[in-house]
């Protein structure tokens, strides 16, 4: 119900509601609207909004979407690991002119870019590694930076017309910030992929890739799945793969 076509016509206070909702599926299904309103910090208004550009007539048509999801979901889930349930729907949103169109984006970048780097803190970093041999598998001059300090960004001459990757669930760590601030003050482009659209990291990005899960934490440490992150690594490289061919054979 959250395709990526309607989630790119949310502004940033819809996108609130949006998160909430995902952090809180079953809450929300026995709220009123003054409820969660207030829980997230909108208007009532804002909520009626939010469910219009859903396609939902109303507050209540959107809730019993949400429950008859969650229910038609739960139905066919046999395993205890119940992100199963949040990964299958991104599966099925991805299924759509409106991602596909973000996935060429980001593989022209990375075609026209004269080398990629990626950059990720702590399990985004693990996966910044993966995808940046994953890329350089593709036939594309890729490296992962692991050091969160590393002061290049500033040098034009250096990135000038690179890209930079970056892999964060919250968007808004200091040291990821800091390091696409530099990389876009060396003109460099950056695409982010990132768990929320209306994060710091996504206003700083010239490309987001969202991918919508519900964030799980363990105390300080954030246990949130990456499946989707690998999955859209994974595709990024075969879509570059595919275009460089075709541009070399000329088809």
């Amino acid at each position: 119900m959250f395709d990526f076509e309607k989630v790119q016509r949310l502004n940033g206070l819809e996108l609130t509601i949006l998160n909430y909702v995902l952090a809180h599926r079953e809450l929300v299904e026995k709220m009123t609207i003054r409820k969660l309103a207030t829980e997230a910090h909108v208007s009532t208004s804002t909520i009626l909004r939010f469910c219009e550009k859903l396609d939902f007539e109303g507050f209540s048509e959107f809730k019993y979407a949400l429950k008859r999801e969650r229910q038609a979901t739960e139905q066919v889930v046999t395993s205890d690991y119940d992100v199963l349930i949040p990964v299958t729907d991104f599966l099925k949103k991805t299924n759509n002119d409106s991602f596909r169109q973000l996935l060429s984006q980001a593989t022209e970048m990375i075609v026209n870019a004269n080398a990629v780097f990626f950059f990720g803190i702590g399990t985004s970093g693990a996966l910044a590694q993966y995808g940046s041999r994953y890329l350089a598998n593709a036939g594309v001059f890729s490296l992962s930076i692991a050091d969160p300090f590393m002061p290049f960004g500033m040098h034009e001459v250096v990135i000038h017309e690179a890209l930079l990757i970056v892999l964060s669930v919250s968007g808004e760590t200091t040291e990821t910030i800091s390091q696409v601030q530099q990389f876009k003050m060396g003109k460099g482009r950056v695409l982010a992929i990132t768990n929320q659209a209306n994060s710091t990291l996504a206003s700083l990005a010239d490309l987001v890739i969202p991918y919508y899960m519900p964030e799980e934490k363990n105390g300080s440490l954030n246990n949130t799945t990456q499946i989707p992150v690998v999955f859209i690594l994974e595709l990024l490289a075969h879509r570059v793969a595919a275009l460089t061919k075709a541009q070399i054979t000329g088809r």
